[in-house]
Parts: structure tokens; sequence; C-alpha cells
């Protein structure tokens, strides 16, 4: 009796099992619930217009895309507005960012937790920008060491200087992004 009892459980659990992968396998993402459709659906593009054919074809690049990552997607639209960290009792700390009356922009090409490699990328970006100043500064509430390049009094100077740099070394600055110091 109890032997067959054993059986019935586990057939039960594995029909749960069952159950549950075959709901999770229906389930779409929210980039997929928009359109009402999931994105590896065939799409006939003889009917659609110009726009219409362009949005099928960055879906099929993201669904491809998908499939290398193994069905993990990721978007870079996030806005910064303030840092936070926990602290040992679990509380977090908030730092509002706060922009100098006269700011200076400046391009950082790398955040480090290391000294080390701060400055081996600080060495790197004098060795390639001789010309620019290069400022390698501790933050201490995020403990980051900002390596930065240039200082420019306006945002359009710095963008070029990022913009250059990343047609100079395309694979080695590709984070980089443009922040503000005080003057």
């Amino acid at each position: 009796m109890l032997k067959s009892q054993r059986r019935i459980r586990v057939k039960v659990l594995y029909y749960i099992a069952l159950i549950v992968s075959l709901v999770l396998a229906g389930c779409v993402s929210s980039e997929e619930a928009g359109s009402g459709k999931k994105l590896g659906t065939p799409v006939a593009t003889q009917d659609l217009s110009e726009s219409g054919r362009a949005r099928v074809d960055s879906l099929r690049k993201a669904d491809s895309l998908r499939a290398k990552r193994a069905g993990f997607t990721s978007q870079h639209d996030t806005l910064v507005a303030s840092v936070m960290r926990t602290t040992k009792s679990g509380l977090r700390a908030i730092k509002p960012i706060e922009r100098p009356a006269n700011p200076a922009y400046t391009v950082q090409v790398g955040a480090f937790a290391r000294t080390d490699h701060a400055l081996r990328a600080q060495k790197l970006a004098k060795d390639r920008f001789a010309d620019l100043p290069i400022f390698n500064t501790f933050e201490p509430f995020d403990k980051l060491y900002r390596v930065r390049v240039g200082k420019f009094d306006t945002r359009l100077q710095a963008d070029s200087l990022r913009k250059s740099i990343l047609k100079q070394f395309p694979k080695d600055y590709t984070d980089s992004w443009i922040n503000y110091i005080s003057k």
C-alpha cells in the first residue's frame, strides 16, 4: 500500500511540474505583450508599409539576439537621478546628484573599484590623449575611482570628443559618457 501511494504522489508531482512548465512556456514578455503577437511568429512583409517592414526587421533582429543570449534581453534607457547605497544596517543611503553652478564637461572613460585598474586606465588615457587633461578622482560615497578625459566649457565640445574617441577606439570606450565637474 505504501509503495502505491508513493507512486501516485510522484505522478501527481510530475503532472504539476509539467503543467507549470507549460504555463510558463506560454507567457510572453512585456516587449511581446505590447504588439499582441509573439516576436517569433512569421509576418508577411509584402503587405506592410515601409515603417512596418522596418519594425518587423527590428523585431526579427531582437528575436535573434534574444536567442543568442538564451532568452534574456536588456534595454539601456535608464536615467540615473541619484546614487543609492545600502548601509550595513540595511538602510539605504541616497546621495542626490548635484550639478555645479558653472560646470565643466568631461568624458568619463571608466569607473573602477580597484586602484590598480583605475591607474592602468589613467595611464592608457594619458598615452592616447596626451594633449588633454586626464582626471582620476575618488568618489568616497560609492567608493569608485572615476577616470575622465578633457575639460570643456560646453557639452557639445565634450560630445564631439566622445564621438571621436568612439571612432578611434570602438572596443575600448563603448561605455564612455559625458559627465560634469566643477571648474
